[in-house]
């Protein structure tokens, strides 16, 4: 999930020498448990330690307000499911986790989360969080806070925002052209042309969006874009679950798995796409700017693009929680110290996800990294400030449309079609077994 464009910054008063050696004791010690690939880690393509990693940075900024040794035992998952599981059954304990937003309303309404230092009434985060509140996209803000929980108080009690992204096709513009890609139709085209040249996520709930947008794509074509519910009404009917649905999604998968579909793969996608071994990939928007990256390095280049359907995807999201039992105060000032515009730099441009942070230093990255040359004539501009709430426009070269910059930073009008997935409920189990049957189908 690496985006190749990595920028090292020096990070004052944080280059603290001395600390506490390997097998000593520390004043303090708390668990992160995150995505693998999920934070900047110091090390370059290849693997070689060429800087100090975030959880490092960390923990000597710690060292130097407190004077407190820190360590911090950091942790990975491959899916929110396998976190969930190793905490339920007590053999992980951490104190801070990384779930995606489903995750986090599961948990939140089991009663299984800390909550954070905020307040419903005014919307705003206490000064343990300051970065948070003073450098977070008050766009993220508002969509975490219109989810609602069961004890009434929102997303923003229980989860920071960390990352998020869109779901659309990687593919490659040699073979398809954009609007051919451009609906979640194609999976269900059968001209010769779309046979086995897609592979979709060995994920039940990502996958399960592709069937929804088929199965009721009538009644989604005839909702107002115009209407202020709009995204109300289409989150509607991207979360259903009920017994209908699930066998007309059931139905609609086994169909595109006798045409269209090559394979579900986990994260082998990413660089299959970059192989050839099919010609669009179901992906994360980070997983496709990496293989957007993969494959342009590679001799002689390639060049893929990325698609979001025009119907409406997911915009997914992941926040920092705290389970039951954390050491609040530290996992709390974790948080708070990757807020830091700089770290935040730092993270995104590793991991190739958007932050939620916009202090300054991050649209200078954005400009860095994406604006186009003064020298390029044909350009299109791209109005970001209703994300970084400040006036953010940027030129881009119009041969990159379509590719890195559009996968990270999709436009507001995109967004509006974009919806947050809902814990399945009491329906979890059905449709478990629904993606059960369609495996083996």
């Amino acid at each position: 999930m690496k985006i190749k464009k990595l920028l090292f910054l020096a990070i004052p008063a944080m280059a603290i020498s001395g600390l506490t050696g390997c097998g000593a004791k520390y004043d303090v010690k708390i668990t992160v448990y995150n995505w693998a690939d999920y934070i900047y880690d110091g090390t370059d393509d290849d693997g070689n330690i060429v800087d100090k990693s975030t959880v490092k940075r960390f923990e000597e900024y710690y060292k130097e307000k407190h004077n407190l040794s820190l360590k911090v035992e950091y942790r990975t998952f491959s899916t929110p499911e396998e976190m969930y599981s190793k905490l339920k059954a007590g053999s992980v304990k951490a104190d801070l986790i990384c779930p995606s937003d489903y995750m986090i309303q599961k948990m939140a309404n089991e009663g299984r989360l800390e909550p954070f230092s905020y307040n419903e009434s005014t919307g705003k985060y206490g000064e343990s969080l300051k970065n948070f509140e003073d450098n977070g996209s008050q766009f993220i803000k508002d969509r975490f806070k219109s989810v609602k929980l069961k004890d009434g108080n929102s997303f923003l009690t229980y989860a920071v925002p960390y990352f998020w992204g869109t779901m659309g096709f990687t593919y490659d513009p040699d073979y398809f052209e954009p609007e051919e890609v451009g609906t979640w139709e194609c999976l269900w085209n059968k001209d010769a042309k779309y046979k086995n040249q897609f592979s979709l996520k060995d994920s039940m709930r990502d996958t399960y969006v592709t069937a929804i947008f088929h199965v009721y794509r009538d009644e989604i074509k005839a909702l107002d874009e115009d209407d202020p519910d709009y995204n109300a009404k289409l989150t509607a009917i991207f979360n259903r679950c009920d017994d209908a649905t699930i066998a007309k999604v059931e139905a609609a998968l086994k169909e595109a798995k006798k045409t269209t579909i090559n394979t579900f793969e986990v994260d082998e996608g990413k660089d299959d796409i970059v192989k050839g071994a099919y010609h669009a990939n179901l992906a994360w928007s980070g997983d496709a700017i990496y293989a957007m990256d993969s494959a342009e390095e590679n001799e002689p280049a390639k060049y893929l693009n990325y698609a979001l359907p025009e119907e409406g995807s997911n915009v997914w999201f992941d926040g920092w929680c705290m389970p039951k039992g954390a050491n609040k105060e530290v996992a709390e000032e974790f948080v708070n110290f990757i807020s830091i515009p700089e770290i935040a730099v730092l993270n995104m441009s590793y991991v190739g996800y958007t932050s939620p942070i916009v202090g300054d230093e991050v649209w200078e990255y954005v400009k860095e990294t994406y604006a186009a040359d003064e020298k390029v004539e044909d350009t299109y501009e791209v109005d970001l400030s209703f994300y970084f709430g400040k006036e953010a426009k940027i030129s881009i070269d119009s041969e990159e449309e379509g590719r890195q910059f559009d996968a990270q930073y999709p436009t507001e009008e995109v967004l509006k079609k974009c919806c947050m997935m809902n814990d399945f409920g009491d329906q979890q189990k059905k449709v478990e077994e629904m993606w059960v049957r369609v495996k083996a189908a």
